[in-house]
């Protein structure tokens, strides 16, 4: 299989930015942590007519097998736009987790080394381009810029804006796509080195934390086990119908209550970073009860690994 078809047929952190009805596609971003995504100020500005931090997108995953999608509003500090550097560049919270893994950062590199770039213009699940980077030019010092390939079907064109610049190598992301110019030939980007980190990084678990964290999560599903939502079985299926589908999928609803909420929460946690969703809705169902209160105690220590 081409690297080509690889990437077309798995999701990754690239994304796609529509206007609030979902009916126009005004760019891309790219995720860089469970809660946030990168893309232009100018694609927020097409998407919502509206500037600064608090402006909100419709933000969702390329068409496939997975339908995804959620609202999005610029984050207080993660806004630069014509008079400040990195000059186009916003910073989005999203409302809700996107259930894939975040782009891995890269470090600049050198002229001559080799780039692909995702957009999304009349191809909706996706077009690839590849390129050359030349070195640092355009607008502005910060932007790098990049020489697309002579067979290349098509250049950079309306729909790239937000696009993350991978290294052809690593898969890591380099920067987002800033516009464009020569029939999309020749590109700019905004190099992930130039943009302030107003996102929490990504977390790494300390050396023999393994152990402790399947001790933490056999102690929730002990807790979880004790909830009358889980431990009576009609109201445990229903409750199970109102789960993340991907989660809702995995998990034995026919199990002993304490199984059950033991493969619930490690699933929840380890295998689709949904802990928090899945606890938000047993407190639902619980009605604020003394046990859910037991139960968001035990789970405080893992929520602080994931939660921004």
């Amino acid at each position: 299989m081409s690297i080509s078809a690889q990437y077309n047929s798995t999701y990754d952190w690239q994304l796609r930015i529509t206007d609030r009805d979902g009916g126009v596609l005004r760019g891309a971003a790219v995720l860089v942590s469970r809660l946030h995504a990168l893309t232009c100020a100018h694609v927020v500005v097409r998407a919502s007519g509206e500037e600064g931090p608090g402006a909100g997108v419709r933000v969702e995953l390329p068409p496939g097998a997975t339908r995804w999608s959620t609202e999005a509003t610029v984050v207080e500090g993660g806004w630069w736009w014509k008079d400040a550097p990195p000059w186009d560049v916003a910073v989005l919270r999203l409302a809700t987790p996107a259930p894939v893994g975040i782009a891995a950062p890269g470090h600049l590199l050198p002229h001559g080394r080799r780039v692909r770039i995702m957009g999304f213009p009349q191809a909706p699940a996706g077009h690839w381009i590849s390129g050359t980077i030349q070195g640092h030019g355009g607008e502005h010092t910060e932007y790098v810029q990049i020489q697309t390939d002579p067979e290349s079907p098509v250049g950079v064109v309306p729909g790239f804006s937000g696009s993350g610049v991978r290294d052809e190598d690593s898969g890591a992301l380099l920067g987002i796509v800033r516009k464009a110019a020569h029939r999309g030939r020749t590109v700019w980007m905004v190099p992930l080195t130039e943009i302030p980190t107003v996102w929490p990084s990504t977390p790494t678990r300390p050396p023999g934390s393994e152990e402790s964290e399947k001790a933490l999560l056999h102690e929730l599903g002990t807790a979880v086990a004790d909830l009358d939502t889980v431990a009576m079985r009609e109201s445990r299926d229903l409750f199970v119908r109102q789960l993340d589908p991907r989660l809702r999928r995995r998990v034995n609803v026919a199990a002993s209550a304490l199984v059950f909420s033991c493969d619930l929460v490690f699933r929840a946690h380890r295998d689709f970073a949904v802990l928090g969703e899945v606890l938000d809705l047993l407190e639902t169902w619980e009605e604020a009860s003394v046990p859910v209160q037991r139960v968001r105690e035990t789970a405080s220590p893992l929520l602080e690994c994931v939660e921004e």
